[in-house]
């Protein structure tokens, strides 16, 4: 399989996070070797919640979302919604899970 296709904001966004260092890494620090892949699990539930944060922090501040029965969520509606540990907010938090591990496995199988 060829690594993953990154446009501009997918490039820039965080993929992962060491905590000892406090570092955030994306795409590009892994495919060029600056950083190594830290996996989803072995981050605590506190940093990995940083790390999405981190990553709505990083897309444009038009950026919004809507889920399904609810009004539309701006960028930082979310980001106030995953620190105030909202029902949206958690939804949000667990929808990133399985879209980084995914995304960092395909790029670990790639490198």
């Amino acid at each position: 399989m060829p690594m993953p296709k990154m446009g501009a904001d997918g490039r820039r966004r965080s993929l992962c996070y060491d905590p000892q260092r406090e570092k955030y890494i994306s795409f590009d620090d892994i495919v060029l070797g600056r950083e190594k892949i830290v996996p989803i699990e072995r981050l605590s539930e506190e940093d990995f919640k940083k790390l999405v944060i981190r990553r709505w922090q990083l897309l444009p501040e038009e950026r919004t979302v809507q889920s399904i029965s609810g009004p539309p969520y701006s960028r930082d509606d979310v980001i106030r919604a995953i620190e105030q540990d909202e029902p949206f907010g958690k939804m949000t938090v667990e929808a990133e899970r399985p879209t980084l591990r995914e995304l960092l496995e395909e790029i670990r199988r790639n490198l």
